[in-house]
């Protein structure tokens, strides 16, 4: 292994006595000699006993005789505590969140001249300043540019998604996180394509997933048209071929683990990819994702074996992750303020020191490893150990010179919450804490007081804050106005679905910012949940199983929908092959296939003939213009009808649906399924239960479900209540169902009743206000 710090010191501790004619004449120590570990002790023992001249740095300053500060130096000092008056050379600013303590850190830093700033320095032991440079921007301050380090930043997280996506079963979760990288390893509109996919079909290999590598091919050719076609194809191949190395997943069993040359290779492609992303700009970030995969790769070929185990592999990961890095955004700014890291590092005298953090635990103790029998032993061996007093003593005495090197002001931030966790008391503040007794009312200062005070000294400055007028957050209101002619153009020529429709009846507001507008939650790309899967599931199936014609023989549909179940189960909905689904997984290997059995006998005993599957269809009503896609469109003879599959775990919804004549989807069914100008009846197939449900009159069962009105009848009631609902619209008024007084502003004579839970599914709650989230 390479020599670390210690090693190379002991080397020169060896090499001192021999070595004659030094060109190091002087040396001047930052801090006290005696407070020095053994090992560099023993280091400046020999360099003056060599003949360099050994000096101690005097840094500390004594404040102004009979300010506060300087009382608190002398009391550190051994001279006998007196009373602090608050005469502002001394604080400590107490918050309830580190938030207000930024503000007043950065109210101070800003009420003081530039000459009041020169010289002073912000001591940030925890070596991230992000929230206070945020409030020192807001008042046009230069930035401190301390980060923390941290192993989840958006590029490091390349090399463990890489791993993660290797293994089988697939998850798409895991290639999902990996393309919605701020910076993924494939061209970012690529990786949003392939996301897309992954939304609407989470597998690899079915219809969405291909069309999106075409879409990409084809907008890869058309990004090289420049040259030739075949350069641009040799080109657009390459880069192809290096883009599908990253979506080439599910390749290895964790149970087995992987093997050593595919392990090398897969942080090989991470190192690459860092690289040539980083382009020679030294970005800290790129370059830490590029070192740590070459160490992974250095780990495994020190392992010396053929298949690493995945807990191994992710527990080397893990560690040359875990340091992290810090934010390569986040850089200082030229001004007159400094900052440093730790106390020792305010090593000469400062006149102002802001202590940001002024929390516990302090500076740890390291872990010592070694038992009383290995400790005599290694002093035998002539090695001395820091014991953890010496150590305790010498953490406690960069503490204290902090305090005996500022000359003018300092100030101690003391927040009672860091980020969301309880903050604990510093161990120079248990040494404060008989000094602060009986101090006066200037010493401590509470930062909220900022929130209500106009005028507040702090440390010698007066922070002035305007009272700003508060209001209330919008109310919600239930009437909406916009102007009718807005409207009006954007309803123009609408085709309406039976989505839309049910959302009309549920909410006005709804359909018209939802439908209408086109406005969507904030949400780009995300895994459907295993009731949605199971439900795609079956109906690609159903396409698949059913074509144009008589129905399959009975004798093979168990097994080719068993077959097609497994084929296309990796590839539109592989994360149900994950653990946690394997309960559902496995009944639904039983179901679905059942089900579809089911279906293709119902076909059978009602002497059905399938017409298509996935059918878009249009149509009007009564001046509704219509359109929908049919899951399945069946005739005998001359009537036809519509089997719309469901995979849902109770049946009681579409019941009551077709018992009290509310099933608009059906009744829209009835519209669109018009077959050589012969239009059907509709009903639901549920799929988990194997039932039919349909109504009077439907060529799908003898056992219709008795209702108070024929789809005819419902379409009715649909087309009129749109008429009233898209007129009332047109003349510029909304109205939000979620409201309790709604109900004096609905129009007279709709047929379809006020829903109980108009808000129940829609997530646009924050735009009607019917739920205002508060800040």
């Amino acid at each position: 292994m390479p020599l670390g710090l210690a090693d190379r010191a002991v080397q020169l501790l060896q090499a001192l006595p021999s070595r004659s004619g030094l060109r190091l004449k002087r040396l001047t120590l930052a801090e006290p000699r005696a407070l020095l570990p053994p090992l560099w002790l023993r280091l400046v023992d020999a360099l003056e006993a060599a003949g360099v001249s050994i000096d101690q740095h005097e840094g500390c300053v004594p404040a102004v005789e009979g300010s506060d500060l300087r009382k608190v130096q002398g009391a550190l000092a051994g001279e006998p505590p007196e009373p602090l008056e608050g005469d502002g050379t001394f604080v400590v600013v107490e918050a309830n969140t580190e938030l207000m303590a930024a503000e007043a850190v950065a109210d101070w830093l800003a009420t003081g001249s530039a000459e009041e700033g020169a010289g002073t320095v912000v001591l940030a032991p925890d070596g991230d300043t992000a929230l206070l440079d945020h409030a020192l921007a807001a008042r046009g301050l230069p930035a401190l540019g301390l980060s923390a380090a941290s192993p989840w930043r958006g590029a490091l997280q390349v090399l463990p998604l890489a791993f993660a996506a290797a293994w089988r079963p697939f998850d798409p979760r895991v290639l999902l996180n990996l393309l919605m990288l701020p910076r993924p390893p494939i061209s970012r509109w690529a990786a949003k394509r392939l996301a897309r996919a992954l939304s609407s079909e989470p597998g690899i290999g079915g219809a969405a997933w291909l069309n999106a590598w075409a879409e990409i091919e084809a907008r890869l050719l058309e990004m090289h048209t420049e040259l030739e076609s075949k350069d641009a194809n040799k080109k657009v191949d390459a880069v192809l071929a290096e883009w599908r190395m990253w979506t080439d997943v599910g390749r290895f069993d964790r149970s087995v683990g992987i093997p050593m040359v595919e392990a090398q290779a897969i942080a090989g492609r991470v190192a690459a990819w860092a690289m040539r992303a980083d382009a020679g700009r030294n970005d800290r970030l790129l370059l830490a994702v590029a070192a740590a995969a070459g160490a992974v790769v250095d780990a495994l070929t020190r392992l010396e074996q053929e298949v690493v185990s995945a807990l191994l592999l992710e527990r080397i990961v893990g560690q040359v992750l875990s340091e992290g890095v810090v934010n390569p955004d986040h850089v200082p700014e030229a001004g007159s303020v400094r900052t440093v890291r730790a106390p020792g590092a305010l090593w000469s005298a400062a006149p102002r020191v802001v202590w940001w953090g002024f929390v516990g635990p302090g500076e740890r103790l390291a872990h010592e490893p070694w038992d009383s029998n290995e400790v005599k032993a290694l002093e035998a061996a002539g090695v001395t150990l820091e014991s953890s007093a010496e150590a305790a003593r010498r953490i406690g005495a960069g503490y204290t010179q902090v305090l005996q090197r500022t000359a003018e002001r300092l100030i101690f931030v003391r927040p009672a919450l860091l980020r969301d966790e309880q903050t604990t008391v510093h161990p120079l503040a248990h040494q404060l804490k008989p000094i602060l007794e009986g101090a006066g009312e200037g010493v401590t200062f509470k930062a909220e007081r900022l929130l209500r005070e106009p005028d507040a000294a702090l440390a010698g400055r007066h922070l002035t804050r305007q009272a700003s007028e508060t209001k209330d957050p919008p109310g919600g209101v239930a009437t909406w106005t916009l102007p009718g002619s807005t409207a009006t153009a954007f309803m123009e020529g609408r085709r309406e679905s039976a989505t839309s429709l049910g959302r009309l009846l549920n909410c006005q507001f709804g359909w018209f910012a939802h439908d209408v507008l086109g406005l969507r939650p904030g949400r780009f790309a995300e895994i459907p949940g295993p009731d949605q899967l199971f439900g795609n599931l079956a109906h690609e199936i159903a396409r698949r199983l059913l074509p144009p014609g008589p129905p399959p023989p009975m004798g093979g549909v168990r097994t080719g929908a068993t077959e097609l179940f497994e084929t296309l189960l990796p590839q539109i909905a592989a994360p149900l092959l994950q653990p946690e689904h394997a309960g559902e997984l496995s009944s639904a290997r039983e179901l679905v296939p059942a089900a579809l059995e089911s279906l293709v006998r119902l076909l059978h005993e009602r002497d059905l003939e399938v017409v298509g599957s996935e059918l878009e269809r249009e149509g009007s009503h009564q001046g509704l213009s219509l359109h929908g896609r049919l899951d399945l469109l069946v005739r005998r003879g001359s009537q036809v009808a519509v089997l719309d599959l469901k995979w849902t775990r109770s049946e009681r919804r579409y019941l009551e649906q077709i018992a009290d004549g509310s099933a608009v989807q059906l009744a829209v069914y009835r519209a669109i399924s018009a077959e050589t100008g012969t239009k059907g009846t509709g009903g639901y197939f549920l799929l988990r239960q194997r039932r039919i449900l349909a109504g009077g009159g439907s060529i799908l069962t003898d056992h219709p479900i008795e209702s108070e009105r024929t789809d005819t009848e419902t379409l009715d009631m649909v087309a009129g209540d749109w008429k009233r609902w898209r007129d009332l619209a047109s003349s510029g008024v909304l109205v939000a169902a979620g409201f309790e007084d709604v109900v004096n502003d609905r129009l007279e004579g709709l047929e379809f009743e006020a829903p109980k839970e108009p808000c129940r599914f829609c997530d646009l709650t924050s735009l009607c206000r019917v739920q205002v989230e508060t800040i």
